[in-house]
């Protein structure tokens, strides 16, 4: 069964690599912002916060990446968000271009696509799979259902290779 192109950002798994449970923090994105922010984007920090909890935006394919946002926020609004922070132990469950099991612990680029205006879900997904450290994202599995196997539009696992808050990794 071919798998299906669903693309919807980088879905917390809730669980870290070393089999304990997420952490979250609280956010804010400022009111000039000109992006939205989708429930499943990887975001960044900004500089300049008006609160006192992480002030984030949209993270780009090269940032290094501050977490997983889980809630929607409008465009040019300030809005208050909760976060999935990375600390490279977080998994992430999202579409690939194409990988094989191959691929496993190899290193892939963020793709940060524009996002549903309709469902609030992310444009964000995974490519490019090679071993080289400057990659956002580490594949650790493959993402267990019925209607998913390596090849184009797989759904994988993922954790963060490149962070803030951490160092990165070069691919196996």
């Amino acid at each position: 069964m071919a798998n299906v192109n669903g693309v919807h950002g980088l879905r917390p798994l809730m669980r870290a690599m070393g089999g304990g449970p997420a952490s979250s923090r609280p956010a804010h994105k400022l009111v000039g912002d000109g992006t939205a922010l989708f429930v499943n984007d990887a975001v960044k920090l900004a500089a300049s916060g008006t609160k006192d909890t992480d002030c984030i935006t949209a993270a780009g394919a090269t940032d290094l990446l501050a977490g997983v946002n889980l809630i929607w926020g409008a465009v040019s609004t300030a809005t208050d968000h909760i976060y999935i922070p990375q600390d490279g132990l977080q998994m992430f469950e999202t579409q690939i271009d194409t990988a094989a099991v191959a691929n496993l612990n190899y290193n892939c680029a963020l793709v940060a696509g524009a996002g549903s205006a309709t469902t609030k879900l992310s444009g964000h997904s995974a490519n490019g799979v090679a071993t080289t450290n400057t990659l956002n994202l580490r594949i650790v599995g493959l993402w267990r259902s019925p209607d998913n196997t390596w090849g184009a539009y797989a759904r994988v696992i993922v954790c963060c290779n490149k962070a803030q808050r951490f160092n990165q990794l070069a691919g196996v």
